[in-house]
């Protein structure tokens, strides 16, 4: 990847679903840090600690899956519909807007780039209609804290447990 910024064929590199230790390992033989890193993140996986780390080292933190996979047809059926999480609800109805709406911005004032996805034409003009609203902190902070009912890592909607044998596996912790 380093060679492709050399030639001028990328500007930027980027990482996607590590952990704090990989990026670390990935920084002590890179000439070239990544700009990005995109992983799962929404109030029920707010990845604070990751967030922080990428933020006091200059890494862009990107969130896919900020409206939790809804439609996904790869959803358990045990998964908890997280766009009707009470504390979303009621925020989205105190900024007369929609669950996923307040979703999408959380990741904005938390100022982060997100990803939202939607094969619905509706929602994905919904999904670009958040800038007429702002979270306050103590909005932001009341949804970081519903990771706390998904005890002890949060709810990761994008179910990658297949890899979980994988050396590399990022997320060993939450198993």
């Amino acid at each position: 990847m380093e060679k492709l910024v050399d030639e001028g064929k990328v500007k930027n590199i980027g990482l996607s679903n590590y952990n704090i230790e990989q990026i670390e390992e990935v920084c002590k033989t890179a000439r070239i840090r990544p700009a990005c890193l995109q992983v799962e993140s929404h109030p029920q996986l707010p990845n604070l600690e990751l967030l922080e780390y990428c933020k006091k080292n200059g890494i862009a933190f990107v969130s896919y899956s900020p409206l939790a996979n809804p439609g996904s047809k790869f959803r358990q059926l045990e998964q908890v519909i997280l766009l009707e999480d009470p504390v979303v609800k009621e925020i989205a109805a105190a900024h007369s807007v929609s669950p996923g709406q307040v979703r999408i911005r959380y990741q904005i004032d938390k100022g982060n780039a997100t990803i939202p996805k939607s094969v619905t034409p509706s929602r994905i003009v919904e999904n670009l209609s958040v800038t007429g609203f702002t979270l306050s902190a103590e909005e932001v902070g009341r949804l970081s804290d519903i990771a706390k009912n998904f005890p002890p890592h949060g709810y990761r909607t994008c179910g990658v447990q297949h890899w979980s044998s994988h050396p590399n596996y990022p997320f060993k912790a939450e198993l």
